[in-house]
């Protein structure tokens, strides 16, 4: 056919699991549509149509040999697993819109860690909305695969911005005897933008230069080089990442220990010799902070050590599944993590339950005649 064809180029072996024909054994055909007919010596008993093959000639034997993916089976169960997961991230999404929308909206949660738990809400919504919206709908991921990295890569750079504020807190601000005034805490959010967004952006500009696919490495299984090569600036640097949080989480937990050293307890109200009523309730709201992230780093450390395991060590699909079933629910997490045991069902009821209820008492209406 004399048409022009703009063949797309994927990077990295498509294959899981192959079959090879030869011709020698086997007949084959490229027909027009691009599919490859293999059919039996003779041509009258068995073919199939395979639409991702490659063909080889060897230059001693002149032998044309046709490698071709086994996805008929695997196609159908990935699938399956696709709507799967993206339903639970669809899921997922209102649950981070409203932990974002509470902590954004509620003046007495609008702290600096209502702001970076809110922004982090919102990266990793937008995240799942993207990879979503690419898999159930079978967009083109090529011009999505970015985004969503980028997002994705957000969320875990927040998540460790997350700790570091806590951690600040309890070594710093609060061990210092020093508040955190309206500069410094502009101070804090400007630093923490910059590091999660000029960070993701480096990642994905890396990552387009490369010709890698920006697509984060859920439902994928490293059987080649190739295919672990097109994850270089995904999964190393979220590992990177939950590692340095977990160091950042156990240096909060030493800093806590060093403050129960010096006699402050808040299981009882009495005003202590060490710090004012007003240290001992930012001091207990610190701590809810340490143990809501700490919770939720548990969470993410756990899968994502599951996840590289299932991805760097080829296990049965049930695994990956499963993995990527709990990732798709971290909203959910989020949610129960932050907004139910954290206790802020009380600031959050009092809020719902003053809107519009501002009463106007002592004025006289003159009665016009």
């Amino acid at each position: 056919m004399e048409t022009d064809l703009n063949l797309p180029v994927e990077i990295g072996n498509p294959c899981n699991t192959s079959f090879l024909y030869n011709s020698g054994d086997d007949l084959f055909y490229v027909v027009q549509d691009g599919s490859l007919l293999v059919m039996d010596t003779y041509a009258n008993e068995t073919y199939t149509m395979e639409n991702k093959y490659c063909i080889d000639i060897e230059n001693s034997s002149g032998t044309t040999y046709a490698i071709v993916c086994i996805t008929a089976v695997d196609e159908h169960i990935n699938r399956s697993q696709i709507l799967i997961v993206g339903i639970l991230m669809l899921i997922s999404i209102p649950c981070l819109l409203l932990v974002s929308y509470v902590h954004f909206r509620i003046r007495e949660l609008r702290t600096l860690h209502g702001m970076t738990l809110s922004i982090m809400s919102v990266c990793l919504a937008t995240g799942y909305l993207l990879y979503s919206l690419v898999h159930l709908f079978k967009l083109d991921d090529h011009n999505f695969g970015y985004s969503v990295q980028f997002f994705m890569l957000s969320y875990y750079f927040w998540f460790f911005c997350l700790c570091c504020n806590v951690c600040c807190n309890i070594w710093l601000h609060i061990s210092l005897n020093k508040g955190k005034t309206y500069n410094v805490r502009l101070l804090y959010m400007t630093i923490y933008c910059v590091f999660s967004f000029t960070g993701s952006l480096i990642l994905v500009i890396l990552t387009k230069q490369k010709g890698l696919p920006g697509m984060p490495s859920y439902f994928i299984q490293g059987y080649t080089e190739s295919i672990r090569e097109s994850q270089r600036y995904f999964i190393p640097p979220v590992s990177t990442l939950l590692l340095f949080s977990f160091f950042v989480m156990a240096a909060t937990f030493f800093g806590f220990q060093k403050f129960k050293s010096r006699g402050i307890s808040l299981a009882t109200s009495p005003i202590s010799d060490v710090a004012s009523p007003k240290d001992l309730k930012i001091y207990e709201e610190v701590k809810k902070d340490a143990k809501c992230i700490s919770l939720l780093g548990l969470i993410l450390i756990c899968t994502w050590l599951l996840e590289i395991v299932t991805f760097y060590s080829p296990g049965p699909q049930i695994y990956l599944i499963l993995m990527d079933m709990i990732n798709g629910l971290q909203g959910v997490f989020v949610l129960l993590i932050f907004l139910v045991i954290r206790r802020r069902r009380t600031i959050i009821f009092q809020w719902w339950n003053d809107r519009g209820s501002y009463v106007v008492e002592k004025v006289e209406l003159d009665i016009l005649n």
